[in-house]
């Protein structure tokens, strides 16, 4: 489609970008060339929408020249109806030796929405900050990266030896020996994974299914990885009550090296005159029913039932409102997402789930606050596994703590909710409780 010209008043139109397959990082690589002609390879290290990066390698007057620039993605809807999603460089840092007089103008990169195809144009490039259209240009090729394809000598065009960013590299495309994982260690340790999720509510039930899905998945892998016993205990659909939840907490015995996992997705409330921070689960199927302390729970009292059992680590999750009843905030629409791939360091992961003791408590939203849903899910959902993901990534520097991983998940979750990316939002800020020992 032909382009179109952006203006400020464009951006007041910003709708929610979601990633669809969370993971750790995925891998593109960017061909485009400018007016003068100059080539450029560009090879994109893409997290989730605020922490991305790209390394450009070029040659100009006969010198060989890469430059990292720091990657953020926005969204929207134009003033003619156009949906397109645009890559905005910054903070340009030469890795190849600079000369005083050398500098790199940021690029950006803008897809729009083809609507009679139903898909995503190939993309535009620019240097204009302007966002003039007479200035953009089609990048020669653009394709995602199989890091098990890529070559010490790819590598080598984009990073220097010395690097740090190099030897994870490497880790992460198998170019250096995997630590051997130690099942046998840990075959006698389970992970309980217990979800709790209001599939059948007419408003957000959706979301909730997709959270739902992808939360299983998520710790069968993680289990997996680790050689962890895995054990699950689902409440949706029609046995979601009170009743359910209270029995499947009371017939959990997990053992002194076991992980506990609680995650509740439905609709949360507080009472007018509650002093407890915490939002309380609204389990009823229908909101016909009565609500009262019969069909409801505080997310404390899951806090308290499992801190009494003894696991090593409890990690206790409410993606819910925190406000008055009857709330049913869901926003969002489709934009560009990103095709990736879960790429973990076993290590770090390890580290986070078997050398880890203590009791995790968070919830989406704080005090009279709302939390969101969009169609992909609900913004704290897809803002923990990404968080995660991060945290366990190769590609990930400082040491992995969940403490970290909460930290980020409650901040993206917040930026998802600000009009940068969702326009009718208010902003959902969570809430936390870390206690845990790292060994």
């Amino acid at each position: 489609m032909k382009p179109i010209s952006f203006h400020r008043i464009f951006f007041s139109l910003l709708f929610l970008f979601i990633i669809l397959q969370l993971s750790s990082q995925s891998l593109y690589e960017i061909k485009f060339s400018d007016k003068q002609k100059i080539q450029y390879s560009g090879f994109l290290v893409f997290f989730h929408e605020t922490n991305a990066y790209m390394r450009i390698a070029y040659t100009n007057e006969n010198v060989y020249n890469v430059v990292n620039v720091t990657y953020t993605m926005s969204n929207g809807v134009n003033s003619q109806g156009d949906k397109y999603s645009m890559l905005t460089g910054s903070n340009p840092i030469f890795i190849t030796s600079k000369s005083t007089n050398r500098k790199y103008n940021p690029d950006y990169f803008i897809w729009f929405y083809d609507y009679t195809d139903k898909k995503w144009g190939q993309p535009y490039t620019t240097d204009d900050s302007l966002l003039n259209p007479d200035n953009y240009i089609t990048v020669d090729s653009y394709l995602k990266l199989d890091p098990k394809t890529l070559t010490d000598e790819y590598l080598r065009r984009y990073f220097g030896n010395y690097e740090s960013e190099y030897f994870s590299m490497k880790k992460m495309c198998g170019l250096t020996p995997e630590e051997t994982n130690p099942v046998s260690t840990y075959k006698s340790s389970q992970l309980h994974f217990v979800l709790v999720a209001n599939t059948l509510d007419p408003s957000i039930g959706t979301s909730c299914t997709v959270d739902e899905t992808n939360l299983r998945n998520e710790f069968r892998q993680v289990s997996d990885a680790l050689g962890t016993t895995f054990r699950e205990y689902v409440v949706d659909g029609y046995s979601l009550s009170r009743e359910k939840v209270l029995a499947t907490l009371n017939a959990l015995s997990p053992g002194s090296n076991d992980i506990v996992v609680f995650v509740y997705r439905g609709h949360g409330f507080r009472w007018k005159d509650q002093n407890d921070d915490w939002p309380r689960m609204d389990l009823r199927t229908s909101t016909y029913s009565a609500i009262n302390d019969n069909s409801s729970m505080n997310l404390s009292e899951v806090y308290h039932s499992l801190n009494s059992k003894g696991a090593r680590l409890n990690i206790i999750l409410g993606d819910c409102c925190n406000s008055e009843i009857n709330r049913s905030p869901v926003t969002g629409n489709n934009y560009l997402t990103f095709q990736v791939d879960n790429n973990s360091d076993l290590s770090k992961l390890r580290k986070l789930f078997m050398n880890s003791k203590g009791t995790i408590l968070s919830a989406a939203a704080q005090k009279g606050e709302v939390s969101w849903a969009s169609p992909q899910g609900g913004l704290y959902s897809i803002s923990f596994l990404q968080a995660l993901r991060e945290e366990i990534s190769y590609l990930s520097s400082g040491s992995s703590s969940w403490e970290n991983v909460i930290a980020k998940t409650i901040s993206m979750a917040r930026l998802k909710s600000t009009t940068q990316f969702c326009s009718n939002c208010t902003l959902q800020n969570g809430i936390k409780y870390v206690s845990v020992i790292n060994y």
